[in-house]
Formats: structure tokens, sequence, C-alpha cells
């Protein structure tokens, strides 16, 4: 006869190990990451870990049904040529002064990033920084460096920005106007920080660049599906205002898949490539974490973590918030904000149960820091890695190390003031 403690140490075992090489997987980049996450997934069935009931269970169809209504409206706007005529707009405005179309691009990207999945942002804006470059021959790297830096930074301002932030909204129930109030201030105080440090670092290369009196294209004619164009910013703003409002106690991932529902059938032709297009890569690698880590929460060994780290981060709220945002900063650095947020979520869900303060500190503090975090290396986060390899393949190659001594800088730098806002925001209770 087994005992049951003996069947529940074997199941951690390997559950454990089958998270390990996963995650060794993701961090490596030697298979794609959707691959590796579905893989350990497999194994979790194949163990006898989870059934296929209870994997079905352990997937969070509101975070995933968030993600793709806002991807089918985000490729709804790609398709209609709305970022080449925000970027085409922006350069314009700032009559292509380099130093002025930096600081622009920038603030451009942020809010972008804010509203619209940063991927997608980043994607067409260092292919309008690019264009630019090679019109106004100045050297992009900055400007790419600064649009991937600030797409991470300005995502965390709101519910919808980054990936983990709608993990972390999703699980603790919280709101979108929570966001603008806690995670916006400390999104814009790290861009002011990460622009600055930025200015000081390239300073030099935002004064080259020849001026001419306008581009080869005006920005309405970048503009590929008028119909399209207008129905889809009518419709993403209707939405933003429905996730602030909520009407009828809709959740946010129901007036997401409603508003891209209505996007399917009155958007066009078009709408088929959308839906081909959307990013099903990104919602798959999130159903096997969501396994992978189901698996650990069944066998216990999520309370086992728990229950080693609650003595550090139960008692100060400053000293606790310290240790999430600094944890999690570093280690969304390594192996990628997305898969180190599912991980921590139900760690962190377990220690606050027990909390003598209000736990929300520690949520903001693990948004902020996997957010910045992403900054830290090249597969801190996705929009890193989409920007650097079409830069790359333009003929801008940025490397691992280049990149590393730029952000992993602006990391500690952003994280550190973020510290400090936590200090002041938990000592003067606001």
């Amino acid at each position: 006869m087994i005992l049951p403690f003996e069947i529940t140490l074997n199941d951690k075992v390997i559950a454990l190990l089958i998270f390990i090489i996963t995650y060794i997987y993701i961090a490596s980049g030697r298979r794609d990451k959707q691959i590796a996450s579905i893989g350990g997934a497999t194994l979790i069935w194949i163990a006898g870990i989870m059934s296929g009931e209870e994997m079905l269970r352990s997937l969070d169809f509101e975070t995933l049904g968030l993600l793709f209504g806002m991807m089918v409206i985000v490729g709804a706007l790609r398709e209609a040529g709305f970022f080449r005529y925000i970027g085409l707009l922006v350069a314009s405005f700032c009559r292509f002064i380099p130093l002025r179309m930096f600081i622009m691009l920038t603030l451009t990207t942020a809010i972008l990033s804010a509203l619209l999945a940063n991927v997608t942002v980043v994607l067409f804006m260092t292919i309008i920084i690019i264009e630019l470059s090679e019109t106004f021959k100045f050297n992009p790297i900055p400007f790419i460096i600064g649009e991937i830096l600030s797409s991470n930074i300005g995502g965390a301002a709101t519910l919808i920005g980054d990936p983990p932030n709608i993990l972390v909204g999703i699980h603790t129930h919280m709101q979108f106007m929570d966001f603008i109030l806690n995670a916006a201030p400390i999104s814009l105080i790290g861009l002011a920080v990460m622009m600055i440090m930025l200015y000081y670092m390239y300073r030099g290369e935002f004064y080259k660049g020849k001026i001419i009196g306008e581009l080869p294209i005006k920005p309405i004619e970048v503009i590929k599906d008028r119909k399209l164009f207008y129905i889809g910013i009518v419709t993403f703003i209707i939405t933003l205002v429905m996730f602030i409002i909520q009407p009828f106690n809709l959740s946010i991932a129901s007036i997401a898949l409603i508003s891209a529902a209505f996007l399917l059938f009155a958007g066009g032709e078009t709408m088929p490539k959308v839906l081909e297009d959307v990013e099903w890569g990104t919602l798959i690698f999130l159903s096997g974490l969501f396994i992978i880590i189901g698996g650990l929460e069944k066998t216990g060994l999520i309370h086992d973590i728990a229950l080693i780290i609650k003595p550090y981060i139960t008692v100060d709220p400053y000293i606790s918030s310290t240790i999430v945002l600094w944890v999690a900063a570093i280690f969304s650095a390594l192996i990628d904000n997305i898969p180190f947020t599912v991980a921590f979520i139900p760690i962190l869900d377990e220690i606050v149960q027990t909390t003598a303060y209000n736990p929300d500190i520690l949520w903001w503090a693990l948004v902020i820091g996997a957010d910045f975090g992403g900054n830290g290396t090249i597969i801190g986060s996705s929009s890193n890695i989409v920007a650097l390899d079409i830069a790359k393949d333009k003929g801008y190659d940025i490397t691992f190390i280049d990149f590393f001594k730029v952000g992993f800088t602006i990391l500690v730098a952003t994280i550190g003031v973020s510290n400090l806002y936590f200090a002041l925001k938990i000592f003067l209770n606001f």
C-alpha cells in the first residue's frame, strides 16, 4: 500500500521538474515559448498530476478572453493603418527634428502601450522609426531602445497595458480605475526618469540628421481602409469607456469580447485576416503555463513555497513591497515577465491572506516589478524580442550586451524610484 504522503511527494518532484525544464526552454529560447509551455502541460497530463477536466479548470478564461478581445481590436486598427498614421503624424508635428521626434515618439509609444497591446505597438513603431531614420539620416538605435523601454513602462499604467497587468487585475478583481490611480503615477515617474537617462546616454545622436520640409508620403495616405479605421477607433474608445464604468456588471473580458465580436461583423472584408493574425501563440503559451502552475498548486508546491517566503513579507508593508518589487523585476528580466507573473500570482495570493496590513501594496509591487523588469534584458518582455528582431532584419543589430547595458541600468533606476514611491505611499497613507 502506498501512503498518500508518498504519492504527493512524488508528484511534487515531477511537477517541479516539469516546471524547471519548461522555464529553462522558455528563457533559453531553444524552443518557441508556446511549444515549451504546451510540452510542459502535456507532461503534467501524461504524469497523471492533473486530469483533463482539472487542466481545463486551471485555465483562466477571463484573462484569455480579455487578451483575445484586445488582440482583435488592435488587429483591426493595425490593418486599417492606424499605427503608421500616428507615427507619421507625430513626425510631422515635430517638424522632423530628431530630438523632438525622440521625445514625441517615445511618449506616443508609452501612451499607445498603455491602451493597446504593446507587442503590436512596438512592431509598427520600430518600422516607422527605421523609415524615418533612413529618410532624415539619423541613428535609429537610441529611438528603438527608447521605444522598447517606454512600451514596458507605459504598459504598466492601465489594466490592459501589459499581460502581467491583465493577469493580476483579473485574479484580484481590480478595476480599470484602480490601475489609473495606483499604477499610472508610478508609470509616469518611471517614464520621466527613463527619458532623462536616455537623453544623457545618447545626447550626441539627437543633434544629427537632415531636416527637410515634409515626408515623401502624407500621414493620411497610409490609411488602407478608412471605414475600418473609423469603426476601429470608435469601437476602441467605447470599449475604454465601458472598461471604466462596467455597465450591467459586465466583466472586463466580456466587454472586450463584445467589442471584438462587433468589429469582426462590422469591420468588413479584412476582418478574416485580422482573425488569422491574432497572436494565437501567446494564447497557447499562457494556456500551457496556467496548466503547469495548476499542477504545482494541486501537488501543494505553491503552498510550500508560500510558507518559506511568508515570514519575510507578512509583517512590514515597506519591507514586503520592496522584496516583491525587486524579486519581480530581477526574475522578469531573466525569464520573461509573463511566465514569472503566472508563477508568482498563486504564491502571493496565499501569502496575502495572512498579512497584517492592506495587501494591495504587494499586488502593485508585483505589477510594477514585472512590467519595469521587462526592460532588463532582451528576453524580459515579448515586445523587446519583436522590436529587436525587426531592427536586426533592417540592418540595425542591437546585441544582448548592448541592450543589457542600457536596459538593466534603466531597470535599476526606475525600480529604485518606484521603491521610494511605495515608501511615500505607505508612510503618508495615500
